[in-house]
């Protein structure tokens, strides 16, 4: 294995019947480091070794990230925490919860890249150090890092990994052991009535209303991830619902309905253009 980076570390809690709320991300990826540890005991016989067992207990966790994002504090360390209004309260009560954690991380074999999903289903982390100093002459960047157990579920799986050619496969495999995936949009595409080289999309259903359109005009239709960023950052453009949009004749629009902040996508679907012809 040469891992060759990380990146997306995503994390949601655990509902009482074994499924996750919606996942979210936990800043970006700094480092990760999970060690395996194992209860072990050997039977001598003989003057020799008879038997030797060796079985998983439970694994160490440790997630260097960027940010722990406000929204996070309550989910994974049971801190009462407003988004809104910025403030966090740690009370000596508060109880840490199970949560599943997943992050990305890109591998190169024989000069072949590929993208390796981590998925751990049951992990608590304990709260995070503070480390502060005072400016000096050089800026040192001081970032946290999170420790925790990993352990097995009821169905006795502590970590799953799957390896994609691209790390979109990689983000909606994850989604999906999360259980959440990318909603369907219907999209159809009509030559302007007006307007050469333009074309008149019909989109259903209909937006929510605190979500956006974005669209890309691209050769083979790929969807976005589930939360995939989808903003002009990445690529998109911002498209109002009703305007036609200038587009090649058999290019494939993609739609993506987007949370208004953060751009993450919730849903979307394409269609082979049909603009106005000459």
């Amino acid at each position: 294995m040469a891992y060759i980076g990380l990146r997306k570390p995503i994390f949601a809690s655990t509902k009482d019947d074994g499924t996750y709320e919606e996942p979210m991300a936990l800043g970006k990826a700094i480092s990760l480091e999970i060690t395996t540890n194992f209860a072990e005991a050997s039977l001598n016989a003989d003057d020799g070794q008879a038997e030797y067992v060796k079985e998983f207990t439970n694994a160490d966790v440790t997630l260097g990230t960027s940010t722990i994002p406000i929204a996070a504090m309550k989910p994974i360390f049971g801190h009462a925490a407003e988004v809104a209004g910025g403030t966090v309260i740690y009370n000596k009560d508060d109880q840490n919860r199970n949560v599943a954690m997943a992050v990305v991380a890109p591998e190169i074999i024989d000069d072949v890249r590929t993208f390796v999903a981590v998925f751990l289903p049951k992990v608590k982390f304990g709260d995070p150090s503070d480390s502060w100093e005072t400016k000096g002459d050089s800026i040192t960047f001081k970032t946290p890092s999170i420790a925790g157990k990993a352990s097995a579920n009821d169905a006795g799986v502590w970590k799953e990994t799957a390896t994609f050619k691209t790390e979109q496969e990689a983000m909606t495999w994850i989604y999906g052991k999360f259980g959440y995936s990318i909603g369907t949009l219907q999209v159809q595409s009509a030559e302007s009535e007006t307007e050469v080289g333009k074309t008149k999309l019909t989109v259903t259903p209909e937006k929510g209303q605190s979500n956006s359109y974005f669209y890309k005009i691209t050769e083979d239709g790929t969807l976005p991830a589930y939360n995939e960023v989808c903003n002009a950052s990445t690529g998109w453009t911002s498209w109002d619902g009703t305007s036609e949009i200038t587009a090649e004749n058999g290019k494939k629009i993609v739609v993506a309905e987007v949370t208004t902040e953060g751009g993450n996508a919730k849903k979307a679907g394409s269609a082979t253009v049909t603009a106005k012809a000459e």
